[in-house]
């Protein structure tokens, strides 16, 4: 079965962020240009079609009424791609929040922190977007997510496109020093 997403584009819609493709133009207000196929009632929000429903047959008939069906798009190409952080600078016993923003849907699975920087660093919480990816407020050394770490398969969320990732450290050492990370995990287009 597959599911459509149908919406007002006409005045100033959302912006639609991840897999969705549109197909026709516009779709009025309140309309559902498939009322007479699915027998449903009114715009339809999230809804499925029922199985005797071909989509083709569905695509066509809205590009030939001027509307709008937004549609799952195919993910086609997925790889691990290092995400950087940048060169910091920490003051002893200061704290610091560095943010990287990934410029396609990302999923961070391992945070690499330099062993020689490591012993010298608390990591206090790790964000995606808004969304801390920690169960609970207590810092974590830093020396977990060396290059040598092992059992640190993260599987964070995914930051989508204008998310930004965050790290924020603390220097438990008295003198000032850069910090740098960089996070692996899997880019989708």
């Amino acid at each position: 079965m597959n599911n459509f997403l149908f919406q007002d584009i006409v005045g100033g819609a959302e912006d639609i962020i991840g897999a969705e493709d549109i197909v026709g133009a516009e779709l009025a207000f309140g309309y559902d240009p498939l009322s007479a196929m699915t027998g449903a009632r009114g715009l339809i929000v999230g809804a499925e079609l029922p199985q005797s429903v071909n989509q083709a047959a569905v695509e066509t008939s809205l590009v030939a009424r001027n509307s709008a069906m937004i549609v799952p798009r195919q993910i086609t190409k997925a790889r691990e791609y290092p995400l950087g952080f940048p060169t910091t600078p920490v003051a002893g016993g200061g704290t610091a929040t560095v943010t990287s923003q990934p410029q396609v849907p990302f999923r961070p699975r391992r945070l690499i922190i330099p062993s020689d920087i490591a012993g010298s660093f608390l990591l206090n919480d790790i964000l995606v977007g808004k969304n801390s990816m920690f169960p609970a407020p207590q810092p974590v050394p830093a020396r977990a997510f060396t290059e040598l770490g092992v059992g640190v398969d993260l599987n964070l969320d995914t930051a989508q496109i204008s998310q930004i990732v965050t790290l924020r450290v603390e220097n438990t050492s008295g003198a000032q020093l850069d910090f740098n990370a960089v996070m692996i995990g899997t880019a989708v287009e």
